[in-house]
């Protein structure tokens, strides 16, 4: 689209003037001077910032008529994400580029590790002492019905030996 073009659909459409500006703006702050300023010259030296400068720009609109009443909106959003990288040195030795350290980047990973060795661990115990329960749980299940099926085997032996009994008596009578 030609300049004349964008210059007239704003004109005709508020709303695309407003999210033209958004981009113009959000682009605009998406830059080195964000986070550091201009690069520092002192003598035969000169250093220059470098970061990482994400940006980012939504948006939307519409228009339309509903019933008697017709209208056109838009709505849009803008982000910049901007973090120090490092630092390029320019002397009479050449240039060399100098990193900042991330602190938090160096623990992300060792956090992981230990994060998934614990909860390795954690799901580890909770199987054994499941099957540990299921197991004592058999075993109690099979006590009961063993003692449930030996009084009824005493019941019986004490029957059978009174019937053994009675027939000695019967023979020696």
């Amino acid at each position: 689209m030609s300049e004349s073009a964008a210059a007239r659909s704003a004109a005709r459409h508020p709303a695309v003037a407003a999210l033209s500006g958004l981009i113009e703006r959000t682009g605009g702050s998406a830059r080195v001077e964000t986070v550091f300023g201009a690069p520092v010259s002192a003598g035969a030296t000169t250093v220059v910032p470098v970061a990482r400068v994400a940006s980012l720009t939504l948006m939307g609109g519409g228009s339309g008529r509903f019933l008697a009443t017709g209208g056109d909106g838009a709505g849009g959003l803008g982000a910049v994400r901007a973090r120090p990288a490092g630092f390029l040195v320019l002397d009479a030795s050449g240039a060399r580029y100098e990193g900042i350290r991330q602190p938090v980047t160096a623990l992300v990973l060792p956090l992981a590790v230990i994060g998934a060795v614990v909860a390795t661990r954690i799901v580890g115990v909770s199987l054994r002492e499941a099957r540990r329960r299921r197991r004592n749980a058999a075993r109690a299940a099979l006590a009961e019905s063993a003692v449930a099926a030996g009084t009824a085997g005493a019941a019986g032996a004490e029957n059978t030996a009174k019937a053994h009994e009675g027939e000695a008596a019967a023979r020696e009578g």
